[in-house]
């Protein structure tokens, strides 16, 4: 029996950790191409440290990974799918038959207007790096980071007001620091209980929070916060990117900044059960690493599946896992992702995963820290009462 052509197209957290899953479930079972055009899978939750010189985000070769594993890397992107004839285009123009395709190919990331600096993983944070220097040397004085509206990860956004009011104090510095939520707590989708614990936090380092507040900015150094027609004029404004869909042509759904929409098994809906999604293309409206490594490892038992190779997955039942840093001790949390929103979140003294991971993704980790799978250690989760 000739094994099943899987195609996975993304090198990111969530390909690479179906890529590892898959070949242990299914090992010969299943020829693997892995499309990706980037030659390293970048350990991004660590570019937070960079622009205070505490931390670099670590690099793994692609090439070794696909070597470990068997696979064939195709070193392109996915243009579009044919789904009748089960082909993915390239954007170089090959052509790659498959049996089972995974799309994790990630989001799009939208730049905010001019007045307004971004900090994302991908520049390694050196714009903000700019700003950290322009405090230490008494250029500017005061900053302002606006969690963005819509789905999104924001948990680097209250690392860096934590970790530059620690590092400004540690200077003898007093900037003045505020953080602007549309939500009604920071970090929302954990719920309840760690909204508290982070408006804890910034308090004792002195930032100001505006929940429930929209901002708008009019120009250098103006900004307008509603409701309660608030003007701030901050010598900074920061944000993180406003996410949006990979609009992969050929894939279901909506013409504008779509996402795609997967069921409870990460199969694309409105497709024959061949083609799953995992990771910051889905719409999952919560975009987290650990997310996207349990989409992966949700959708490479159902491709094992149809490769013979072991029963259906069950349902995903999400958990949302983060590593708050603070400058001081750090906050592990964990929660149950229902509807958008965390249930049953814990915080942890203690990270209830390998401490030197941000991101607990079980292959993954296991690949890094060099333990078999078999043993790799799986996080607690919130306990939570069968549906």
């Amino acid at each position: 029996m000739d094994p099943l052509s899987v195609v996975i197209c993304g090198g990111g957290f969530a390909g690479i950790e179906a890529l590892l899953r898959l070949r242990r479930l299914a090992d010969d079972r299943v020829a693997v191409t892995l499309l990706s055009p980037g030659e390293d899978l970048i350990y991004r939750p660590l570019t937070v440290l960079v622009p205070f010189a505490l931390g670099q985000a670590e690099r793994y070769p692609i090439k070794g990974i696909v070597g470990d594993t068997g696979a064939r890397w195709v070193r392109d992107s996915a243009a579009w799918v044919d789904l009748p004839t089960r082909t993915v285009h390239s954007a170089g123009g090959q052509q790659l038959p498959y049996d089972a395709l995974l799309l994790a190919i990630g989001a799009r990331e939208r730049k905010p207007g001019p007045d307004v600096s971004l900090f994302t993983d991908r520049t390694s944070g050196q714009t903000y790096r700019r700003i950290v220097d322009e405090l230490d040397a008494g250029v500017i004085n005061s900053l302002v980071l606006i969690e963005p509206d819509g789905p999104s990860w924001p948990l680097p956004l209250y690392e860096l007001a934590l970790l530059t009011a620690k590092q400004a104090r540690d200077r003898g510095l007093r900037p003045e620091i505020a953080v602007v939520t549309p939500r009604p707590r920071p970090l929302h989708a954990f719920g309840e209980d760690v909204g508290k614990a982070v408006e804890g936090l910034l308090g004792e380092a002195g930032i100001t929070l505006h929940t429930r507040t929209r901002a708008h900015v009019d120009g250098p150094r103006r900004l307008r916060l509603e409701p309660g027609d608030i003007d701030l004029h901050p010598d900074r404004i920061v944000t993180l990117p406003t996410i949006t869909g990979p609009n992969l042509r050929g894939i279901p759904g909506e013409a504008i900044d779509r996402f795609i929409s997967v069921d409870d098994r990460c199969r694309v809906r409105h497709t024959d059960g061949r083609v799953f999604a995992a990771g910051d293309a889905t719409d999952l409206p919560m975009k987290n690493a650990s997310l996207a490594a349990q989409q992966a490892d949700t959708a490479a038992a159902g491709m094992a599946h149809l490769a013979g190779a072991g029963p259906a997955p069950p349902a995903l039942r999400p958990v949302v896992y983060g590593t708050l840093l603070t400058g001081d001790k750090p906050l592990y949390l964990a929660a149950h992702l229902i509807a958008g929103t965390g249930s049953r979140a814990q915080i942890y003294d203690r990270p209830p995963w390998p401490p030197d991971q941000l991101v607990f993704a079980e292959e993954l980790t296991a690949y890094i820290v060099g333990l078999p799978p078999e043993v790799s250690p799986t996080p607690a989760a919130p306990q939570q009462e069968d549906a």
